[in-house]
């Protein structure tokens, strides 16, 4: 499924619709270049899933964990120089054996961790306001939610 948000309102909305319907254990690998919308879109997810803190990205922190109807974490691996060694340091496998919602910026530098069944989303620029966003889903949790979501998002 391809969406075409025409502004970052529409980008943090998308998200938010989203973020109503993640469940424990969803697992969002966020994949595009800087200022494609990633963060703008965890943002919309927060609010979806009823977090009042403000969000920012965890560049420099790696990992970000918030409350809110679920346990959300949101990583940002941007930074990560050797993967493997690294997410087994912050204990990546236990946060993904735990019921947190994972939102994962940066997504494609770690795809070989992260597990098969999860939703790939990928931001394209098209243009100074527009962005294209690519919905992948691995595994019929999220093919229903992409189903799902068609009836929300047009």
């Amino acid at each position: 499924m391809e969406i075409v948000s025409k502004s970052s309102e529409h980008t943090y909305k998308i998200g938010k619709t989203i973020g109503e319907k993640l469940k424990p254990r969803d697992i969002l690998a966020l994949i595009g270049d800087l200022g494609s919308g990633k963060t703008t879109f965890v943002k919309g997810l927060a609010e979806g899933l009823d977090i009042k803190n403000p969000i920012n990205s965890p560049s420099f922190l790696i990992i970000k964990e918030y409350k809110g109807k679920y346990p959300f974490l949101h990583i940002d691996v941007y930074r990560l120089n050797n993967p493997e060694i690294e997410l087994f340091n912050i204990g990546f496998e236990d946060y993904l054996k735990d019921d947190y919602i994972i939102a994962i910026e940066w997504a494609d530098r770690i795809l070989n961790y992260l597990p098969d069944k999860r939703l790939e989303i990928e931001f394209l620029h098209m243009s100074n306001n527009e962005r294209k966003i690519i919905f992948k889903p691995k595994g019929e949790r999220y093919k229903n939610l992409i189903e799902e979501l068609k009836e929300c998002l047009f």
